[in-house]
């Protein structure tokens, strides 16, 4: 899909391509079919194989990218010989002429992802489009303080993350322009979820779900 310039493309699981101002970033590449090498940034939320993945990274990273990623990927990624700016919660970096905010993203009734484990969301802001893409949480009081989000992407498949019903609450507290599911037919979850979060956010903001 494309917004204002910036095109958003789903490859899976809970990863993105997104392009605009010249700029490639990936988000948690995963299961990267073929090398693309065109990454200028490349984002990690946290360091669970399917979200800061060495082998995907070097897929998509340009030699001169540089890797942002959460506090608890650092030693994962030390072999990696690009720059690299790891974030805590909280924290915001300008990489390449972009700003990229790092928000907490955490579980509430589940060990998965716990808050003091440092995982992050992001908010990517390119062409003045703000894409939140929410990492690995559950709905959490922090996201109903995100102000102008454009673009939300959010986890709906349940187990490890929030599940649909969950997701379809934390758009109605953040309020995107557009909502885009994630975070389903790979590990856990499937269609039925994004489509169930589809179904029930038809008169609060956009959802689209992309292929």
């Amino acid at each position: 899909m494309e917004y204002l310039g910036v095109k958003i493309e789903y490859l899976g699981h809970a990863c993105f391509r997104i392009e605009g101002k010249g700029m490639v970033i990936y988000v948690d590449p995963f299961k990267i079919k073929s090398e693309l090498k065109d990454g200028d940034v490349v984002i990690c939320t946290h360091d669970h194989f399917d979200h800061c993945s060495i082998e995907d990274v070097l897929k998509v990273a340009k030699d001169d990218a540089v890797i942002v990623a959460s506090v608890n990927c650092k030693e994962k990624l030390e072999s990696l010989k690009q720059d690299k700016a790891l974030l805590k919660p909280g924290e915001k970096k300008e990489i390449k002429g972009l700003l990229i905010e790092a928000v907490p993203a955490y579980n509430i009734d589940k060990q998965y992802h716990p808050k003091e484990y440092n995982g992050i969301g992001v908010i990517v802001n390119i062409n003045k489009v703000r894409i939140y893409h929410a990492g690995d949480t559950d709905f959490i009081p922090e996201m109903k303080a995100l102000d102008n989000i454009d673009i939300a992407l959010l986890p709906v498949s349940g187990v490890y993350v929030m599940d649909a019903e969950q997701a379809i609450e934390a758009a109605k507290a953040i309020k995107p322009k557009i909502a885009i599911p994630m975070h389903y037919g790979v590990i856990v979850g499937s269609r039925n979820d994004a489509e169930r979060f589809m179904e029930n956010l038809k008169n609060v903001c956009e959802v689209k779900i992309l292929k």
